[in-house]
């Protein structure tokens, strides 16, 4: 594989999130800015044909499968497609290459049920996108800010956790992006039984309130998640904190910035 290729922009994303998921709201951002290169199936002539995907007609692109279905290669430049293709020691004229637009490319790609995986055998590392993700990229769903405080109104119980049972992936997705912004100032995390099911409510508090980040925030904290945690996150503005009194008074957060300063009564 060639290491000396320049990183775009893209590239960097890609690598960041590699090391942390805290970096997912970016490499977002990043894929729908520029072009994506494609892999075609070759045949003679390719090259003058029009790019038409359509549902139910053959697909005209390279088609991976794993245990988790079917995936297209895709890439952020015409010079990695041809490194991860060497890497995968693809044999000529198996594929021809070709760019376009990143959101034309993902728009068409969504009236399939494929995923796509990114640079794909490349230095960068790789990146797996579901189906659903790449039609809200094409139509900008993702990006959209949602809700300050998405949590539904459920009635249940909610219950302090010992650090030991916290669970790991979720705390870790949350402490890398929150360690990066200084607007997040403290985090706990509880166990929520309601009705017999059970999953996890973050508490943060953010000063100042800040929509766009809470939305990446979110984002970053369920990016490669192994399962679905059944999570939901709750902004502790002064009515939520009375709110959640009792169960902050017994748990601890797992996350502070250097300077907060906990209100009195709560756990430290």
């Amino acid at each position: 594989m060639n290491t000396d290729l320049p990183m775009n922009e893209l590239d960097q994303t890609i690598a960041a999130m590699v090391r942390s998921r805290a970096a997912f709201p970016d490499f977002l951002r990043a894929i729908v800015k520029g072009d994506l290169c494609f892999l075609r199936n070759y045949h003679v002539g390719v090259e003058d044909e029009p790019l038409v995907i359509k549902k139910g007609e053959i697909f005209p692109l390279a088609l991976l499968e794993d245990a988790d279905g079917k995936f297209t290669p895709l890439f952020t430049s015409e010079a990695r497609a041809e490194e991860g293709m060497r890497a995968g020691n693809v044999p000529m004229l198996t594929y021809l290459p070709g760019t376009l637009p990143a959101k034309q490319l993902l728009g068409m790609l969504g009236v399939t049920s494929f995923g796509a995986i990114i640079n794909k055998g490349c230095v960068t590392g790789e990146i797996a996108i579901r189906a659903e993700l790449i039609r809200d990229l094409a139509s900008g769903k993702v990006l959209k800010p949602t809700e300050n405080d998405p949590i539904p109104n459920i009635t249940g119980t909610m219950k302090a956790l010992d650090p030991a049972d916290y669970p790991t992936e979720l705390v870790q997705n949350a402490f890398d992006f929150m360690r990066r912004h200084k607007n997040f100032r403290a985090a706990w995390i509880w166990l929520l039984d309601a009705a017999g099911r059970t999953g996890y409510t973050t508490g943060v508090v953010m000063d100042p309130p800040d929509a766009v980040l809470f939305h990446d925030f979110n984002l970053a904290l369920h990016a490669g998640l192994s399962r679905d945690y059944g999570s939901h996150i709750v902004v502790l503005d002064k009515k939520r904190t009375a709110e959640f009194e009792q169960v902050l008074k017994l748990s601890s957060p797992f996350y502070t910035a250097p300077d907060y300063l906990s209100p009195p009564g709560t756990k430290v």
